[in-house]
This record gives C-alpha cells, sequence and structure tokens, in this order.
C-alpha cells in the first residue's frame, strides 16, 4: 500500500514537473527575442514577423510607428521592412525575466545611427510574449547615460519632422 501510494506521489509530481517544462518552453521570452534579433541581422523581415502574434502592440517612438503604436501584423511588417532597409542591428547586452515579460538593454546599430555620428546607441525594450509569439513590444526607450545615445538624441531633435 505504501509503495503504491509513493509511486503515484511520484508520477504525479513528475507529470507536472513535464507540464510546468513544456509551458515554459512555449512561452520563453529570451529564446523568442533572440530569434527576432537574429532574424534582423540577417535582414529577413518576414522572419522577424512570423515571432509577433496577429494582434501585436509594437510601441516606439522612432520610424513608422512613433505617432502611435502599430497594432497588427500589416502595420508591424512595414515597420520591419524599413528597420531591415536601414541596416538595423541589435544586440542584447543584459536580459531580466519576469514570467512571460523581457525587460532588456540593448545595443542598436543602424544607417540612421552612423548619420548621426555615433556608432551605436544604447537603449532598452519591454517584451511580453503570449504562447510562442510576441504580443507586445515596447522598445527604443533611450539609456541617456550612455554619451553616444544623449549625442544620437541630440542630432534626433535636430532634424526636421518626418512628413
Amino acid at each position: 500500500m505504501q509503495k503504491s501510494f509513493f509511486l503515484i506521489i511520484v508520477l504525479a509530481s513528475t507529470l507536472t514537473l513535464a507540464a510546468a517544462t513544456v509551458a515554459l518552453a512555449q512561452s520563453d521570452p529570451a529564446a523568442l527575442v533572440k530569434k527576432l534579433v537574429e532574424a534582423i541581422a540577417r535582414g529577413d523581415a518576414a522572419g522577424a514577423l512570423a515571432l509577433y502574434a496577429d494582434d501585436a502592440i509594437f510601441d516606439v517612438p522612432e520610424g513608422l510607428c512613433a505617432a502611435a503604436p502599430c497594432v497588427g501584423k500589416a502595420t508591424i511588417q512595414k515597420e520591419l521592412e524599413s528597420r531591415v532597409a536601414d541596416k538595423f542591428h541589435f544586440t542584447i547586452l543584459k536580459t531580466y525575466i519576469s514570467g512571460n515579460v523581457l525587460t532588456g538593454r540593448f545595443e542598436f546599430r543602424s544607417d540612421t545611427i552612423k548619420k548621426a555620428g555615433v556608432e551605436r546607441i544604447i537603449g532598452w525594450g519591454i517584451f511580453e510574449v503570449k504562447g510562442d509569439k510576441i504580443s507586445y513590444l515596447r522598445g527604443a526607450i533611450p539609456d541617456r547615460s550612455d554619451s553616444e545615445t544623449a549625442r544620437f538624441a541630440e542630432w534626433r531633435r535636430a532634424q526636421p519632422p518626418a512628413r
């Protein structure tokens, strides 16, 4: 009797652990953001877009989504294509994960950044993951303590408004 009770407890614990591992694998924000970085680095806007949910929100203060957050894949696709055309690359410097949310510090490089006379800028991004897709991105939050980022922000303010 005690052996069967012990066996049931071990089996239940094993199944619980396995289920938790599968759930974690389906919503691993670090793995998803890494895939996004890789897709953009190779110039694959379609591959990057595939990582977003159909109703995802792309909220960045620069680019096509500056006036209002881009919602849905159609508008996010235009933003990603614009970033690929600008030879946009970002490197993950540090990540902090809480549940299905990743907050990260990133290094950004692009033709526009070089045009400003700096090599790279540092910024923060917040990614929320649902299932195996990115559902929300709040990005391009500048790290103003970085001197190159501060110079880029100053250059950006001096530019005429986009039309």
